[in-house]
């Protein structure tokens, strides 16, 4: 049953960043009447923050990355592009006790491989630069890419550490296609953005949450989705947890895949039951002492400390948290929410990062406060073969995907979560005539 404007009414599964793009541009058409349900206080999903002292800090890290042309222009819709400024950072890799920056010749020369796998590792590195279409990559593996392109020398030394700190996995498992693209784009090798005396993901998330108001959305935070009501081959409602019910002529779902395949487990659309979602914990520790050497990320190589990375959120925004002191990010991704490590304590947590961090810099970190974030479903496991679903429902018609497990092989952003919003509301509005 359409809604009282007799104007179709959409219900967005999930105010993260993809459903509130697809919900802002179906409004904004004048065809739809739409509905988001967000089950947190806030919309932003995955972009969201926290304050402390009056302050607004990432749940984890984040930048801008400055070919991410979706996410620019939604800071610039907000009216936030004239803030927003870039800084090249350091990436460094701590490995067999040292820290090595690839950036720099003396480090490069440095680094535990052969100066044929290093010669091997700069061609691979061009070659890759140049190659943005990666669908034919994409039922091999990143062993595959990387044998053939660089030799086995230049893997084992470099990326059998890095896949299995992103995904608890060989790259024999691990999808060529997401690596050649992390290769494409080279992340840490061109300045990241940020926004002074701000975190710039709280001024996104509060943009894109005041354009979604002004646009009519109806949205619906603190409230969790139970069911999806069926009738023969189309979705008739939306269940919230507290039994109210809200008619639908179309559905949009942006929450996990593996959410959705146990509300509707007989929906058969392609790739849906197979997607699985990695873990994510993020720490973040504010410490009255200045961190050196300076570095935005570090990668822990060695693959012996509890978390896989360290970020040092102040190198890139050197106004986040008090002057003259660190903001330090640790995390640690994990192949499943059910793996033990998900499970332990905040103390037992937070004893094993600092003991990582006195490690590594050789005195205490001594943080005066913490926050503990744990994401159960984080990412999708981008293993060899995998596939983006298709943006509608093979079972059910009248339901729509976005998300960032459509949006393989990108690097999974803020902007690729705003990309998917688009895209997705870009097929509804074609099915519709528009």
């Amino acid at each position: 049953m359409s809604s009282p404007s007799s104007r179709p009414r959409v219900v967005v599964l999930g105010g993260g960043l993809s459903g509130a793009s697809a919900a802002l541009t179906l409004q904004k058409s004048g065809r739809f009447d739409v509905c988001i349900v967000e089950r947190g206080a806030t919309l932003g999903g995955l972009a969201g923050s926290f304050e402390r002292d009056g302050r607004s800090y990432p749940l984890g890290y984040h930048h801008i990355l400055h070919r991410d042309k979706t996410l620019l222009h939604f800071l610039d819709l907000i009216g936030a592009t004239p803030r927003v400024r870039w800084r090249r950072i350091n990436m460094l890799f701590h490995i067999g006790g040292r820290l090595y920056n690839l950036a720099k010749p003396a480090d490069f020369l440095a680094f535990p491989m052969s100066v044929a796998d290093k010669a091997r590792f700069t061609v691979m590195m061009a070659r890759a630069f140049v190659k943005s279409d990666w669908s034919d990559w994409h039922d091999r593996s990143a062993e595959d890419l990387l044998d053939s392109w660089s030799g086995p020398g230049v893997r084992k030394a470099l990326f059998e550490p890095l896949t299995r700190l992103k995904f608890q996995l060989p790259c024999e498992d691990v999808s060529a296609a997401w690596l050649g693209a992390r290769l494409h784009h080279r992340e840490g090798s061109a300045a990241l953005g940020y926004i002074p005396d701000a975190n710039w993901t709280t001024v996104l998330c509060e943009g894109v949450t005041r354009l979604v108001q002004e646009a009519g959305v109806t949205i619906r935070t603190s409230v969790s989705v139970s069911a999806l009501h069926r009738s023969k081959d189309r979705v008739t409602s939306v269940e919230l947890a507290s039994g109210e019910i809200i008619e639908a002529d179309l559905v949009v779902s942006t929450i996990p895949a593996e959410i959705y395949a146990g509300i509707v487990p007989e929906d058969s659309t392609p790739e849906i039951a197979r997607i699985r979602y990695s873990a994510l914990i993020s720490v973040i520790c504010a410490s009255k002492k200045p961190v050196s050497p300076d570095f935005y990320w570090m990668n822990l190589a060695s693959l012996d400390r509890a978390a896989c990375g360290v970020f040092l959120l102040n190198s890139l925004n050197p106004t986040i948290g008090e002057p003259g002191g660190s903001v330090v990010n640790f995390v640690t991704h994990l192949n499943h929410r059910g793996q033990p490590f998900f499970a332990k304590s905040d103390f037992e947590l937070l004893d094993a990062y600092l003991e990582d961090f006195r490690r590594i810099f050789g005195f205490d970190l001594d943080p005066y406060w913490t926050n503990i974030a744990r994401i159960p479903m984080y990412s999708p496991v981008f293993t060899k073969g995998y596939r983006n679903p298709p943006p509608r429902s093979t079972t059910y018609p009248n339901v729509y995907f976005a998300g960032n497990y459509r949006t393989f092989p990108s690097i999974v952003s803020t902007g690729t979560a705003l990309r998917s919003g688009l895209d997705t509301a870009e097929v509804i509005l074609r099915d519709h005539g528009r």
